[in-house]
């Protein structure tokens, strides 16, 4: 496909993305991050796609589906990463504190606090820009504009590093789990 034809879809693309991974997640932020993913993925085998759109809109669609699927298998293979993604606005902001379920025993607590040594672990041999990302992000609770303007960078640089970042965590916390 041709680089200018590429860029004209690329909205439309990226809609196509955001709908899919929204419907699965249901959570904004993850479905923008899989998009974001999605489309780098497109970008970069831009060259090797036919001119047909219909055929990219297709592509992006099962991309983002596949993507997002993923994403859902990995939340329960390590329940543990959930740092990574968003429970919603009812936290400190509202002074409503999450539910602790009711079969929370010590050993749960156990758990918890030893899978936030392996994440924190993981998290220090990170390259110092994406752990930066991962902690403005995370910690700070900022949105890739900001952290685009922190770091002197553009917001699909960020989307890319924090995607990267949250593979190689993943990466890690699998070999320390051991």
């Amino acid at each position: 496909m041709e680089r200018l034809k590429y860029i004209s879809l690329v909205a439309e693309l990226r809609q196509i993305a955001v709908a899919r991974a929204l419907a699965l997640l249901g959570e904004k932020e993850c479905a923008e991050d899989v998009a974001g993913e999605v489309l780098l993925r497109l970008w970069e085998r831009h060259s090797y796609l036919r001119d047909n759109a219909d055929e990219v809109r297709h592509l992006a669609d099962t991309m983002a589906r596949n993507l997002a699927l993923d994403l859902l298998r990995h939340r329960r293979r390590h329940p543990f990463l959930r740092i990574f993604y968003r429970q919603g606005d009812d936290d400190e902001e509202t002074g409503n504190t999450p539910d602790i379920p009711d079969s929370f025993t010590p050993q749960h607590y156990v758990e918890d606090k030893e899978a936030g040594s392996i994440v924190q672990r993981a998290m220090n041999q990170l390259p110092y820009n994406w752990r930066r990302i991962v902690e403005m992000r995370e910690q700070e609770d900022m949105n890739f504009a900001e952290i685009a303007q922190v770091l002197g960078t553009s917001e699909s640089s960020c989307r890319g590093m924090m995607s990267k970042a949250r593979q190689r965590m993943l990466q890690l916390i699998n070999k320390m789990a051991r």
